[in-house]
């Protein structure tokens, strides 16, 4: 059996990535950006005008909080909206102008980042660990909503 004291998996990950957004945090404020905002920014600059339910389920951040997010975006000039023409119920989500310098240079932080994080590591141990956290992201959007018994 396990120690308790020993840390499981869960919490492993859990640290990483706060570890991550910490410091990607950190890299991000001088250009006036956050963390949570690049999934955002990056469906945005590589693709066409979105809506915030589209961001949504392609970033999977929850609705609330979806809204949170554009809103101080808004609010900082990163974004611009405008009506939905397929929805009038609805607005499309954009990239302001003049942000690609502002993403070139966040892009480029959160590349060092990625390094520094991996420090050490040959390029089939880097390749091993993206394959395996996703197939353990793969796993986890598979579960079900009951909690299996772990003794099975």
């Amino acid at each position: 059996m396990t120690p308790l004291t020993t840390p499981s998996l869960a919490q492993l990950i859990n640290r990483a990535s706060r570890a991550l957004a910490r410091d990607a945090d950190n890299a991000l404020k001088p250009l006036g950006l956050r963390y949570a905002q690049v999934p955002v920014l990056a469906l945005l600059h590589e693709g066409p005008e979105l809506t915030q339910k589209e961001l949504a389920e392609a970033t999977g951040i929850e609705q609330p909080s979806m809204a949170q997010l554009l809103t101080r975006m808004d609010r900082d000039g990163l974004i611009h909206r405008k009506p939905n023409p397929r929805d009038a119920r609805s607005q499309t989500i954009a990239l302001a102008p003049g942000t690609d310098a502002q993403l070139k240079e966040a892009h480029e932080h959160l590349t060092a980042l990625d390094n520094r994080a991996v420090a050490g590591f040959t390029t089939e141990e880097i390749d091993t660990l993206k394959h395996l956290l996703i197939r353990l992201g793969d796993n986890l959007d598979r579960r079900s909503d009951t909690v299996t018994d772990p003794a099975r």
